[in-house]
């Protein structure tokens, strides 16, 4: 049996995609959480990288380039832009979304850690790029699963059991 969509209003105004379950594809409100994801994890990572630099001098990435406030925000906003896209994707072809994106999220993060090492970054810059990478994930799959959970009412902490 082939899946049908329509186009029609979800709710409060807000006009979407929706599959024959009432699944809605919810592309304005992904969006909106999409752009305040790659505003705040960009305005924590520039403070994490100006007190970083003001404590243990510049950042460093071989071949002896200091990481600038401009390449942060890029990669802020670049990552954020991925997330919520892929949330979008898997929210749109999963049963569960959050889940799957955790899922996906902690790997993306673990792999995220591979070019500090492998590019022999050192040091303070090396622990500075790990918790740089590691706020904007925290800040990207926060806001992202809060936006699930709004819609649906899933609870806090989706591994949690509550019994009944």
């Amino acid at each position: 049996m082939e899946a049908t969509t329509t186009f029609k209003e979800v709710r409060n105004g807000t006009y979407g995609i929706q599959d024959q379950d009432g699944r809605a594809c919810r592309l304005r409100a992904s969006v909106r959480v999409g752009v305040l994801a790659a505003v705040f994890s960009a305005i924590a990572n520039v403070l994490v990288l100006a007190v970083a630099s003001s404590l243990f001098g510049p950042v460093v990435i071989p071949p002896d380039e200091a990481v600038t406030f401009g390449q942060v925000v890029a990669a802020s906003v670049a990552g954020a832009v991925g997330a919520a896209v892929l949330f979008a994707v898997i929210d749109r072809v999963t049963l569960r979304p959050m889940r799957v994106f955790w899922g996906i999220a902690a790997i993306g993060l673990l792999l995220s850690f591979l070019p500090i090492a492998v590019a022999g970054v050192t040091g303070s810059s090396a622990g500075t790029l790990a918790v740089m990478h590691t706020l904007a994930a925290a800040i990207n799959v926060g806001l992202l699963t809060r936006l699930e959970q709004k819609e649906y009412g899933v609870p806090r902490r989706p591994w949690t059991w509550r019994g009944g």
